[in-house]
Parts: C-alpha cells; sequence; structure tokens
C-alpha cells in the first residue's frame, strides 16, 4: 500500500535547485490533486508549483500515476526487515525443528510484517488521501501488481524459509497482498484513525497450505 512520505512542499523558486527531493515534489503534486482533480491537473502544473523544470519531473516521475504510487520504500523497507529477521531465524534453527509447518506462526510472520509497514507511515491521513485517489480511478488501481512487486517477491522468500512450498508460496503471496491491500482501501472509504485492525481482519481469512492449525 503507498506511504506518504513526503515532507513539506518545494518552494515555488524561479531557478532550478540544485538538488530535487522526489518526496517534497510528490507531496505538491497530491496537494494539486486534491484542489484541482487528478484529470485536471498537468505535469507541467506540477512542476510549475514545485519550482522545477520539467524535465526533471520527468526524470523522477514518468507519470502522474507514479507520483500517486511514490512513496512505497518505508513501507516496504519496515515489512521487509520483519520478514528478513523472521527469514534469518528460521534459517538458524532448521535443524532443530521436526520440518513441521505451522499455520499460526506462519501467519504471524505475515501479520507482524503489514502493522510494521503500517506503523512507517508518518502520515495516515495523507495516506487515506492517495487510496481514496487509487479507488477513484482504475487506472491507477490497476498499477498496484506492479507497484507491490517489492513486498510481494520478499514475502515470497519469507514463506520458502518457512518451508512453504514454491508455488504455493506464489499463491499465498497473492492471496496475502490482496487481502492487505483491500483491507487499506475498506480503511480509507471509512473515518476510523487506525488502520490495523483492518489489516489484521484481512490476514485472518488467509490459511497456509499443508501446514498444521495452531500457532
Amino acid at each position: 500500500m503507498p506511504s506518504d512520505h513526503t515532507k513539506p512542499g518545494v518552494g515555488r523558486s524561479t531557478g532550478r535547485p540544485a538538488t530535487i527531493d522526489p518526496d517534497a515534489v510528490a507531496g505538491v503534486a497530491l496537494r494539486l490533486f486534491a484542489e484541482n482533480g487528478y484529470e485536471r491537473t498537468s505535469m507541467e502544473d506540477i512542476a510549475r508549483a514545485a519550482g522545477i523544470g520539467r524535465k526533471s519531473l520527468y526524470r523522477y516521475f514518468p507519470n502522474k500515476a507514479d507520483l500517486v504510487w511514490g512513496g512505497m520504500e518505508p513501507v516496504v523497507e519496515a515489512s521487509g526487515q520483519v520478514l528478513e529477521a523472521a527469514r534469518a531465524a528460521e534459517t538458524s534453527d532448521s535443524d532443530e525443528g521436526d520440518g513441521d509447518i505451522s499455520d499460526g506462526g506462519v501467519l504471524a510472520g505475515l501479520r507482524a510484517a503489514a502493522i510494521a509497514g503500517a506503523s512507517a507511515i508518518p502520515d495516515l491521513s495523507v495516506t487515506r488521501g492517495r487510496l481514496r485517489l487509487i479507488a477513484e480511478h482504475p487506472e491507477l488501481a490497476s498499477r498496484s501488481y506492479d507497484a507491490l512487486a517489492p513486498q510481494r517477491e520478499r514475502a515470497r522468500l519469507y514463506l520458502v524459509a518457512q518451508g512453504v512450498s514454491e508455488s504455493a508460496s506464489g499463491y499465498l503471496c497473492a492471496a496475502y497482498l490482496g487481502a492487505t491491500f483491500e483491507a487499506w482501501m475498506q480503511w480509507a472509504a471509512g473515518t476510523d484513525a487506525d488502520p490495523v485492525p483492518y489489516l489484521v481482519e484481512a490476514l485472518g481469512v488467509l490459511r497456509v497450505p499443508g501446514a498444521r492449525p495452531g500457532g
């Protein structure tokens, strides 16, 4: 799900800045989308408001959709660290276990990763705005598969390390990302402050193929 690791808007300088902060530029774009509408805001409008040249804007963001889906890095990094720590622990304990896969144990790692990702978002109100924008525009929602690819790969590696087969890991990753994305969208459509209960409920429907029940 997209985060809003954005900083205050870039100043409206007439000269080209020596360096460009992509997060700040994305923040300017989101403000313009909210004020003027997504369709009515052009890349030229965004470049002008951010005080940068159009070529510089396109270098970082080839299109408007990239501005909406940007800022995933903190979420991916936080959730990925949780999964990688779990992978490392599983590898170190692999010789001591009996090879039995626990449904609850595997899903606990995915749940912890999803919660860590949500905790890494600095401003959930902006995330809600981004998600509502995605919900209103099918062309933005259609990018979710590519935008969530880093999270999908880290989750897949975690599941394989837990003893889930390669094919089942791929299917379960798809279910994991689909469920959490829907949880974020349902949260964004409402007014609740905390998205975590939505994520926990969504992950509660998942099951690990071939695993024994319980933790």
